[in-house]
């Protein structure tokens, strides 16, 4: 289950926690999300942090046996011993980021299904797969598309100008980017989405809806601080405790649905 669902759901771990570490007190816009539904396909665009849904579908579902893979692996703890043991051609370089060092593999192969399977299989609150991926065999269904690297910076939200306000209109707000493509809409794919992606509305759809569109703010209101002088900064920022709400506004086919989840983590 991934992190969203998990606070949705009142079951936060150290998933949720990792998540949110890069939030301070206040409100802050969450990740994003749009859902197209067609007979034979669901599409999907999505911001950064919910890009491993998308792939952990994919790869439920697609059946060709091999698959182009391209992007990057990054982890925050030294695992490369534990996923260098995969099948797959994992070549790591080290950097130091920002109060941590990071771990990345970048990946242009073509690999057999079950070994990708295998790779986000051996996921860790800390670890991104920022994964593109096709069948090798040209099969249109399925497909992923995701960004190999970090946004640099969330732009703001555009404002309506002064023309827009007076009469009533404004700026339509873009799709987010960050991950994108298509899933075969057979009823186990199907079923995954809906439990992973919208978990509080699912009961709302229906054969005939078309899109759904899902904005999130996530507010936290405190943290508590590990009183401990031994540990540095970005070791406590890393360990404190986080007390807030997830805000969701979900849009199913131009009806919206508010809902607000607290957590602790």
């Amino acid at each position: 289950m991934d992190w969203i669902a998990k606070i949705v759901n009142g079951t936060a771990d150290e998933f949720v926690h990792a998540k949110l570490v890069k939030y301070g007190v206040g409100e802050h816009p969450g990740p994003r999300g749009k859902l197209v539904f067609t007979s034979s396909k669901i599409s999907f665009k999505a911001d950064i942090d919910l890009e491993k849904i998308f792939i952990r579908a994919y790869l439920q579902g697609a059946t060709s046996p091999t698959h182009k893979v391209s992007g990057t692996v990054i982890c925050y703890t030294d695992r490369t011993a534990d996923l260098s043991r995969i099948a797959m051609p994992l070549d790591w370089s080290k950097s130091k980021g920002e109060g941590a060092t990071v771990f990345k593999s970048k990946l242009a192969e073509t690999v057999p299904l079950g070994h990708l399977r295998e790779l986000v299989d051996k996921d860790d609150p800390t670890t991104f797969f920022l994964l593109s991926l096709e069948p090798a065999d040209g099969e249109k269904t399925w497909k992923v598309t995701t960004k190999p690297s970090f946004p640099k910076g969330m732009a703001a939200p555009k404002q309506p100008d002064a023309e827009a306000s007076e009469s009533g209109e404004g700026t339509a707000e873009k799709d987010p980017v960050f991950t994108k493509g298509t899933l075969g809409r057979t009823s186990e794919v199907e079923k995954m989405i809906l439990d992973e992606v919208i978990p509080d509305v699912r009961t709302y759809l229906s054969p005939k809806t078309k899109t759904v569109t899902i904005n999130q703010t996530i507010v936290i209101e405190s943290i508590e601080i590990p009183d401990d002088p031994k540990l540095s900064f970005p070791e406590k920022r890393r360990l404190a405790k986080k007390t807030g709400r997830l805000i969701r506004r979900i849009d199913i086919d131009g009806k919206e649905t508010v809902n607000e989840f607290r957590f602790k983590v």
